[in-house]
């Protein structure tokens, strides 16, 4: 295949005074495993459309095969051996790609649309978000699958997915594109110490500038003082006469030291600018729980789950201490997100029982955060009022969370996934529950605010039962795993 050239493309969508991409040039080469990162709302998904053709953009693309993009609206219309032989090499069951896709899991329907998306002749892969709705095993066999590949452009924020499968990373920054040849974790670990060494520099920077600030006062006063000094009339004859004109030549000197010094601090702001280009925000988030007086406000004994009487699940025994993080495993389909939202309170719609000896402490104050983003309609404070939470928090941890101004006052139905689901969280973050009970909370949140939402979870002492199959995030922030066989 040949090599795609990206010559000073720029765009920004009508209506936004910002650009998502200003003289941008790239020249990627169709062989490469490239994995495409960088911050929610950077343009990530917004490229891919320029490369299938679907937005107009200034510069050119030149070299371009055509493309087929995952996820897929239909699928197309492959020769049946092709795409079980993909299913094969993916460990699934060829038989889905018989069954109707309203019946498939989502780990299966994302199989089968790879499957499909690699068994086109003449096309290049463009993956948006293959790990959604994967477990862990089924994120290990198709990163497995995807290493054996060659040639797509990938867009993911699991770290571990990303350096399992592919060898060259594409990272959008705040002030254009970085192409590296090395798996994402190697760019990661190089730009942590960048931004350590840009903090630092900032940080002195701010010294040197502070010192000036102060130094420029006190020469001010003094030049104040000596200009005082010069005008007032002092009745001491000639040599009164000689210390006026002492004075005044020190309060010019002062005056034009004062004046250097302005405009060294001038440099140094223009200077602090240039540095911090490419510095990320650093936000940090809190989370504060509330205290239950029991010990174990959740035990659960030979628990069977059930679904409209159905059992899906059985021999469960999980204990939830106060102040644990508990992550929990088990495949796509085995009950995890069932019993999240049995406890949540929200899974009788679904028909959802537990049989067994269930203990859920009286009381007990709980916050779910759920896969689905269907549930948010309306305008961001009217859902935030709804939820019984404050409004300033609500807003102030959105911000940190990249929102803008004018994004607070936005529809939800006019946010994307990962802002969706960063409005889930803020709305979870701003209550004070004695158990959190979050369902894949990670999904299209970039590694940035999975690394902070990690640490949010790390060093707190809150009580949490959690789904998540990031492995990366799941074993950093968790006290202990519970896996559902």
């Amino acid at each position: 295949m040949p090599m795609i050239t990206v010559k000073d493309l720029t765009f920004g969508y009508d209506g936004s005074d910002e650009l998502l991409f200003r003289n941008v040039n790239l020249t990627l080469d169709t062989t490469w495993k490239l994995a495409l990162s960088g911050r929610n709302g950077r343009g990530k998904t917004t490229f891919f459309r320029i490369l299938k053709g679907e937005l107009p953009y200034e510069g050119t693309i030149t070299g371009m095969p055509a493309v087929v993009g995952f996820p897929m609206d239909e699928l197309p219309d492959n020769e049946d051996w092709k795409v079980r032989k993909e299913l094969n090499l993916m460990g699934a069951d060829p038989d889905i790609m018989w069954r109707p896709m309203e019946t498939l899991s989502g780990g299966e329907r994302t199989k089968l649309m790879l499957a499909y998306l690699f068994s086109s002749e003449g096309t290049f892969p463009l993956i948006d978000e293959p790990t959604n709705h994967l477990d862990r095993k089924g994120r290990e066999a198709v990163a497995s699958y995807l290493a054996g590949k060659e040639g797509f452009i990938m867009i993911s924020h699991d770290r571990d997915f990303l350096d399992r499968c592919t060898d060259h990373t594409l990272v959008i920054t705040r002030s254009g594109v970085e192409l590296v040849s090395a798996k994402f974790s190697t760019w990661w670990e190089n730009n942590e110490q960048r931004q350590e060494s840009e903090k630092a520099r900032n940080e002195q920077l701010k010294k040197e500038m502070g010192s000036i600030e102060a130094s420029m006062k006190k020469n001010a006063e003094w030049s104040r003082r000596a200009e005082g000094d010069k005008s007032r009339n002092n009745p001491m004859g000639s040599e009164d006469h000689f210390r006026r004109a002492f004075e005044a030549k020190k309060a010019s000197k002062l005056m034009s030291l004062s004046k250097n010094l302005e405009n060294r601090n001038e440099r140094k702001l223009a200077e602090k600018e240039s540095l911090l280009k490419d510095l990320e925000r650093e936000q940090t988030l809190k989370i504060t729980g509330s205290t239950h007086h029991d010990r174990t406000p959740i035990m659960l004994k030979d628990v069977s789950i059930c679904r409209y009487g159905e059992v899906i699940a059985s021999g469960i025994s999980l204990t939830v201490e106060r102040g644990k993080k508990i992550s929990l495993q088990g495949h796509n389909g085995c009950g995890k997100s069932t019993l999240i939202k049995y406890l949540a309170g929200v899974g009788e719609e679904e028909g959802i029982t537990l049989q067994g000896d269930v203990h859920v402490a009286r009381g007990l104050k709980l916050s779910y955060v759920g896969q689905d983003t269907s549930s948010l309609r309306g305008c961001l404070f009217d859902i935030c009022t709804a939820r019984g939470a404050d409004r300033t928090q609500f807003s102030t941890i959105l911000v940190k969370m990249g929102f803008t101004g004018d994004m607070l006052y936005r529809d939800a139905a006019a946010l994307s996934l990962g802002q969706k689901k960063f409005v889930m969280l803020a709305l979870s973050l701003c209550e004070q529950a004695d158990v959190y009970l979050w369902d894949e909370p990670l999904n299209y949140i970039d590694v940035y605010m999975r690394k902070e939402i990690e640490r949010l979870v790390r060093d707190s002492d809150v009580t949490m039962l959690f789904v998540e199959h990031d492995r990366a995030f799941a074993e950093a922030a968790s006290d202990e795993e519970y896996v559902i066989e």
